[in-house]
C-alpha cells in the first residue's frame, strides 16, 4: 500500500509540472534539439545547435520540476487576497463600503470605536434583520492591555468600557438580533474584521495605534477566510480563553 500511495503522490507531481506552461514550452525545445541531432547526421554545426538546445531545455526543465516558482499572482488569488493597505485608516473606505450589505460580524479587536462612530446606522440595521455581531475585546484591567496601552502610548481602557456600555443600550432596545461580547487576556491578537460578504485583518504593532498599521483585504472565497472564520469560531467557544462580558 505503501509503494501504491508513493507512486500516485509521484504521478500527481509530474501531472503539476507538465500543466506548467514553462514545462512545456522547455520539452518542445529539447525535442527540437533531439530532432537536429538526428536529421543533422554528420553536419557538425547543426548537430551542435541541436545538442545545445537539449542540454538547455533538459537543464531549464530540471530546474522548473525542482525549484518552486509557484505563481505569486496564483497564491494571492487562491488565498483570497484583494487588497494591501499601508494603515487601516486607509482600508476603512473600503470596509465601508462592505458594510452597507453585511448581514453578520466577527471581529477580534479593543473598543471598536471607529466601528461605533462610523458605522453604528448600518449595525442597528443588522441588528434589525436579526443578524448578530460577535466582538471579542480584552478585558479593561487585565495586565495584557496594560501591556498594549504601553506599546501604543495611548489610554485603550476606556474604550472598552465605553464599547460594554455601548452594546448594553443598543440591547436594550431588543431588535431581533444582539450584540455579544466577549472577554479575553491574553496578549493582543490580530485585528480580524470578518462580514458575511468580505474580511480584513492586520497586526498590532509596537509603537503604532491600530489605525496606522498595514492591514489586508480578502474575499470570501479565499482560503483565508475560511481559515479566519474557523479560528475565530474556535476562540469564541472556547470557555478557558474568553468569558461574556455583558452579563
Amino acid at each position: 500500500m505503501r509503494g501504491i500511495a508513493m507512486s500516485y503522490a509521484i504521478y500527481k507531481w509530474l501531472v503539476r509540472q507538465f500543466r506548467k506552461p514553462k514545462t512545456i514550452v522547455l520539452l518542445l525545445i529539447s525535442v527540437i534539439g533531439v530532432l537536429m541531432i538526428v536529421l543533422f547526421n554528420g553536419n557538425n554545426i547543426m548537430q551542435g545547435v541541436g545538442i545545445s538546445l537539449l542540454a538547455s531545455g533538459v537543464i531549464s526543465a530540471m530546474s522548473v520540476f525542482f525549484i518552486n516558482d509557484e505563481d505569486p499572482v496564483r497564491t494571492a488569488r487562491a488565498w483570497g487576497l484583494e487588497h494591501v493597505y499601508k494603515t487601516r485608516g486607509e482600508m476603512n473606505a473600503s470596509c465601508d463600503e462592505y458594510m452597507a450589505h453585511a448581514k453578520t460580524i466577527k471581529a477580534i479587536g479593543f473598543g471598536f470605536r471607529s466601528l461605533r462612530d462610523s458605522q453604528e446606522g448600518q449595525i442597528l440595521k443588522i441588528l434589525r434583520k436579526g443578524g448578530k455581531v460577535k466582538l471579542l475585546t480584552m478585558m479593561p484591567d487585565c495586565d495584557a492591555l496594560k501591556l498594549r496601552e504601553r506599546d501604543e502610548n495611548q489610554t485603550i481602557r476606556d474604550t472598552i468600557t465605553e464599547l460594554i456600555q455601548w452594546a448594553k443600550d443598543t440591547n436594550a432596545k431588543n431588535y431581533n438580533g444582539r450584540i455579544e461580547i466577549r472577554y479575553h487576556d491574553h496578549l493582543p491578537l490580530n485585528f480580524l474584521f470578518l462580514m458575511n460578504n468580505r474580511m480584513f485583518a492586520g497586526p498590532y504593532e509596537y509603537g503604532k495605534i491600530s489605525q496606522q498599521t498595514i492591514s489586508f483585504e480578502y474575499s470570501v472565497s479565499g482560503a483565508a477566510y475560511e481559515y479566519y472564520e474557523q479560528y475565530f469560531d474556535r476562540l469564541w467557544n472556547d470557555a478557558k480563553f474568553c468569558s461574556d462580558a455583558l452579563e
